[in-house]
């Protein structure tokens, strides 16, 4: 299990011309390995969500079959808040928690919401989704080497991903609003999202097989910390729990 540290300063940006965005980032997901999650069997995560200072928690259930069955639930005590589900073809659904039942959904409205509670992370379909990725460099951090990466994506805050030099893994995400003054159009579509991550750091990876899923996560926003804490398992393959209500 790799532990990773949390970050705090980071110094001005050096550049080496030998790496690029694209090396970087296909190095972290070759690491991660999804492609290599048996087929024969779903991942079952069930992720613990606390807030500092705070008693509220929620529980995060996620089932994933490769390559596209998913299911996610979203549990405040014994209360269903939010729920989405594919059977990796024609069915996507969502959970509508005032009525207490599933309702049918859109194919791209599904893929647009999932987004936020895909274990993958933003960067594994980035070509798909159109993002711009640039290398900027390297900071040193707590005598750690960290590339870092910028995501740029319309109607979108900026994301910095800074990843360990030496072991190729994500440590550090950051959000920026980086939209000109002038482009109101653009700041106005984005103040509809929730304000910016100021950051997201990475603690721990746990193997999967021969994949790695982060396990031990934890982000600010608007002064908030937040705690994620994974526990992963695998159950055969079982088509129902995509189907089912």
């Amino acid at each position: 299990m790799k532990r990773l540290l949390l970050l705090f300063a980071l110094l001005p940006l050096t550049l080496q011309a030998q790496d690029s965005a694209e090396v970087i980032v296909n190095r972290y997901l070759r690491m991660l390995n999804y492609e290599e999650l048996p087929q024969d069997s779903t991942l079952v995560m069930e992720t613990t969500i606390s807030f500092h200072g705070s008693n509220d928690t929620f529980t995060l259930r996620r089932w994933f079959t490769p390559p596209t069955m998913m299911r996610v639930e979203v549990w405040r005590g014994n209360n269903q808040t939010d729920g989405y589900c594919t059977n990796g073809g024609d069915r996507h659904r969502e959970y509508v928690s005032r009525a207490g039942w599933w309702r049918d959904m859109e194919h791209s409205l599904f893929h647009e919401k999932i987004a936020a509670y895909d274990f993958r992370g933003p960067l594994y379909n980035w070509q798909m989704f159109g993002t711009q990725l640039t290398y900027k460099g390297v900071v040193m951090a707590k005598g750690q080497r960290l590339q870092v990466v910028r995501a740029e994506q319309r109607n979108n805050y900026t994301r910095y991903f800074f990843f360990d030099e030496q072991s190729g893994l994500l440590v550090l995400m950051q959000e920026k609003d980086e939209t000109p003054v002038n482009n109101m159009n653009d700041q106005v579509l984005k103040q509809v999202h929730t304000q910016p991550i100021e950051y997201k750091v990475v603690h721990e990876y746990l193997p999967m097989g021969k994949s790695l899923i982060a396990s031990q996560e934890s982000f600010m926003r608007e002064g908030l910390l937040t705690i994620m804490e994974t526990k992963a398992r695998f159950i055969p393959r079982d088509n129902l729990i995509f189907n089912k209500d």
